[in-house]
């Protein structure tokens, strides 16, 4: 009876030690850049600080070049979820990719087109030398919605294939334009001062959907819990996010490799443009908006684009804002 009152004290002690009551679920997220810009923080927050741990989650990312490859590596089940485009998710889905939409904590087109200062204006691109990735990528994708607001034919321009690092080519003169991130657009000023943005995606096209996490349909079925916790730890970080500057900027210095000083002017430029959305971002308007325009412009065919029910997975965000709340600021109202 001892010995039985021994090994049942010593299994109690076990089940009060943290993340012992629960088994962690393994979670990998492919992420489409190395090292992850200041956007996409609200999951390396969340794992920094434990969020992910807490709702029984461990979770694992995988750096990659490009949004692109981001998505098909969730797609070949090399990872459970992708941080991805929005159009190219939206396009993955019409072409018969099983997968769905579950989170978008940051909706917005957070890049800018930055030109040399031979352009002055969008009318000023034609001729000259579009840096992209791949075709159909990120950089590709919004810098053919630059040229469609300036009412130039691509046809008039010549793209170039640079690497995903935007920022060596453009300050080598390889190329008259690159799409860059607000902390990449910094640094290529500190390079060469005379660059300079041209066009803000978030401006020239407000309701089109940016980053999102996408999901296999497989992966629904299997780790619900585990998608609804990762959810729920996501959103919590991107709330820190807009109440926390202090909490989350080690985070931030640590996975972004930034100078600490351009990390913080990022951020504040970041928070006042409400670019995080901190409830799920996924709203009707901006899916919508973002599957016709993959369809007028001849990414989906004429009368095939996926329906909001076919792209999202509202499920795993409603419950997680049950338990949370609905974020309404005082910080960036959200537009969910």
């Amino acid at each position: 009876m001892r010995k039985f009152l021994s090994i049942l004290a010593m299994f109690a002690a076990a089940l009060s030690l943290p993340g012992a009551a629960q088994a962690q679920t393994k979670l990998v997220v492919s992420m489409p850049t190395t090292p992850p810009n200041v956007v996409l923080m609200p999951i390396f927050i969340a794992r920094e600080l434990g969020l992910y741990k807490k709702g029984g989650v461990d979770l694992t990312t995988i750096q990659l070049e490009g949004g692109v490859y981001a998505y098909r590596a969730m797609v070949a089940g090399n990872a459970d979820i992708a941080a991805a485009p929005g159009p190219f998710a939206t396009v993955g889905r019409a072409k018969g990719a099983p997968t769905k939409m579950i989170l978008a904590f940051a909706p917005k087109l957070e890049a800018s087109m930055v030109v040399n200062k031979d352009i002055k204006s969008m009318a000023d691109l034609k001729g000259k030398r579009i840096g992209i990735q791949e075709p159909g990528g990120f950089a590709d994708t919004l810098s053919r919605g630059v040229l469609r607001a300036a009412k130039i034919d691509p046809k008039e321009v010549y793209f170039v294939s640079i690497a995903s690092e935007d920022v060596p080519a453009l300050v080598a003169n390889q190329v008259d334009t690159a799409i860059l991130h607000v902390e990449q657009e910094m640094i290529a000023q500190s390079k060469v001062p005379s660059l300079h943005a041209i066009a803000r995606m978030w401006e020239i096209q407000p309701k089109n959907l940016y980053n999102v996490m996408t999901v296999t349909e497989k992966t629904v079925a299997e780790k619900r819990a585990a998608l609804k916790a990762f959810v729920k730890a996501t959103i919590e970080a991107t709330r820190l996010i807009y109440t926390d500057k202090a909490k989350v900027m080690p985070t931030i210095v640590k996975f972004t490799q930034l100078p600490k000083d351009v990390a913080e002017k990022t951020l504040d430029y970041l928070i006042r443009e409400c670019i995080w959305d901190a409830n799920h971002g996924m709203s009707a308007t901006r899916v919508g908006f973002t599957a016709d325009l993959m369809e007028r412009v001849g990414n989906i065919p004429k009368g095939k684009a996926p329906k909001y029910d076919e792209l999202i997975d509202l499920s795993f965000a409603t419950e997680a804002l049950k338990e949370l709340g609905e974020w309404k600021g005082p910080v960036c109202p959200s537009e969910s």
